[in-house]
């Protein structure tokens, strides 16, 4: 070096190496730093092993990016240094950065590479010192242009800058942070509310943390009508402590509120597109329902017309007809049943009311069931009927009767099924009874669902397109009625009920 002195007297690190990357030089300041021989004398040898191995590291790797007569500058690193307390020197992280320049060879001299270590920690916390000045306001000298200009900035920018001392608690805001915060003082301010979610042991060990000082996190303001950014720099006493955080806020409303709507947004496809996947299996659910359904009486109906035209003897003709009757009149109820979801799915079903007397009419659908409870061995009682006059549609009430008494027979393998009407108070109140296979409690409120049928998994599934009682509900709502079921579980039966009011509470 041609000036060994005025390289000595350097304020900033300097580290000075040969063309093979060998340390030759460093000046009084990088030594006092980074060389744990503790010997700081000038003049000695250098080697890497006398170095923490990231220094090696770092010339590796940005000695490629250097040319002849070229600069670069290395990313922030973090390395220790040598710092001085009470009880003797100790090794503090802190950030660098390296600014590496080549100085070309001349003569018979080598080709050096200087390396100058910038201390990027001080100097950020260099940059809070202007910022102090914008908390303390009114202490500041009112002429001083510098911190005029950077208030205006800072109002421009929409920042916040507050101060907490951890000593005593206290906090400093100013005007702009106040605001997001929605406070009318500085007081108002909490030292809980501004380091939440800040480890708690960084107070007492920051070096526990990889030397960590900073915090940023997203909360509503103590108000709770703001969303606020919150991003702090903690400072340090020399015992390691933590005595000051000094930060500042800014206001996330607009971009939080932005954010929700755009969650709501995806909520809502998502909802859509759940629904979409729902009617999509119960399409499927439906089509393979109604496929075996109106197979099985089509199947029966060609059989016997089958059998009519082989052989004409006399008792073939009638279980002929008999069965083709039978056949005809389910598929006919499963096309009404089908046509009418379709309808009520649309909003198109209609009802016209007029008086009906709803005992005469039980009884009338009682006997036409009466035959399909004696093909399966049942008794079909009808009890307790008794006169009531209700505004209905006729046609629909019969179809809520039969559908009812269809699905009791259906769902009961041994005993009898009951049906009941009588007049109570204002209301006329229907009951279809069974001793058949019950509902589980949990399932009692699934049994007005569409194409569902409930019962004993054991039981196995029977016949039917699972809309009996989907379509009584709508038919008795269109009414103005109810329709309720009850049951002690599985294999205790079930009661269906019917409530009307009487056309002449009307």
């Amino acid at each position: 070096m041609a000036d060994t002195g005025l390289f000595e007297l350097l304020a900033e690190p300097y580290l000075v190496l040969d063309g093979d990357l060998v340390p030759v030089a460093a000046n009084r300041a990088w030594r006092s730093l980074f060389d744990t021989r503790r010997d700081h004398s000038p003049g000695k040898t250098m080697s890497w092993a006398d170095l923490d191995p990231r220094h090696e590291e770092l010339v590796r790797s940005i000695s490629s990016e250097l040319r002849g007569g070229e600069h670069c500058r290395s990313s922030v690193i973090r390395l220790d240094h040598e710092a001085d307390t009470e009880g003797g020197s100790c090794q503090r992280p802190r950030d660098w950065q390296v600014f590496a320049s080549v100085i070309p060879a001349r003569g018979l001299e080598p080709r050096l590479i200087t390396l100058r270590y910038d201390d990027v920690t001080a100097r950020e916390l260099a940059a809070l010192t202007p910022v102090q000045s914008v908390i303390d306001g009114p202490t500041r000298q009112t002429n001083d242009t510098g911190d005029a200009e950077l208030d205006a900035t800072l109002a421009l920018a929409g920042l916040g800058v507050w101060r907490l001392e951890v000593a005593t608690g206290s906090v400093r805001c100013n005007e702009p942070c106040l605001l997001h915060l929605g406070v009318s003082r500085s007081a108002d301010v909490t030292r809980e509310w501004l380091l939440d979610g800040l480890p708690d042991r960084i107070e007492a060990n920051p070096g526990a943390h990889g030397g960590q000082r900073s915090f940023e996190c997203e909360r509503q303001s103590p108000d709770g009508c703001h969303w606020v950014l919150v991003h702090g720099i903690c400072r340090f006493n020399k015992d390691g402590t933590m005595r000051s955080v000094t930060g500042f806020t800014l206001d996330l409303t607009s971009r939080k509120q932005h954010e929700i709507e755009l969650d709501a947004l995806a909520n809502s496809e998502r909802s859509a597109r759940e629904r979409s996947e729902a009617v999509a299996r119960t399409m499927d659910q439906f089509i393979a329902a109604v496929s075996h359904e109106l197979r099985s009486p089509l199947n029966a109906i060609v059989s016997w017309a089958e059998l009519l035209k082989l052989a004409m003897d006399p008792a073939n003709v009638v279980r002929a007809g008999e069965a083709i009757r039978r056949n005809g009149r389910q598929l006919s109820h499963m096309v009404d049943d089908l046509l009418d979801s379709g309808a009520i799915a649309t909003g198109k079903l209609s009802v016209k009311l007029q008086p009906v007397d709803l005992g005469a009419l039980a009884a009338i659908v009682a006997e036409d069931v009466r035959k399909l409870a004696q093909h399966k061995g049942l008794q079909l009682q009808a009890v307790d009927i008794s006169p009531c006059l209700v505004m209905a549609d006729e046609s629909r009430i019969k179809q809520v009767i039969w559908n009812l008494l269809a699905n009791a027979v259906k769902f009961t393998d041994a005993g009898d099924v009951e049906i009941s009407v009588k007049a109570t108070q204002d209301c006329a109140e229907m009951r279809v009874r069974d001793t058949g296979r019950g509902i589980a409690p949990d399932a009692l409120s699934l049994v007005f669902d569409r194409f569902q049928q409930i019962g004993p998994q054991s039981s196995g599934r029977v016949g039917g397109l699972g809309l009996g009682l989907w379509l009584a509900k709508h038919i008795v709502g269109l009414h103005g009625g109810s329709i309720d079921v009850a049951s002690d579980g599985p294999g205790c039966g079930a009661t269906f009920t019917v409530t009307l009011a009487l056309a002449s509470a009307g």
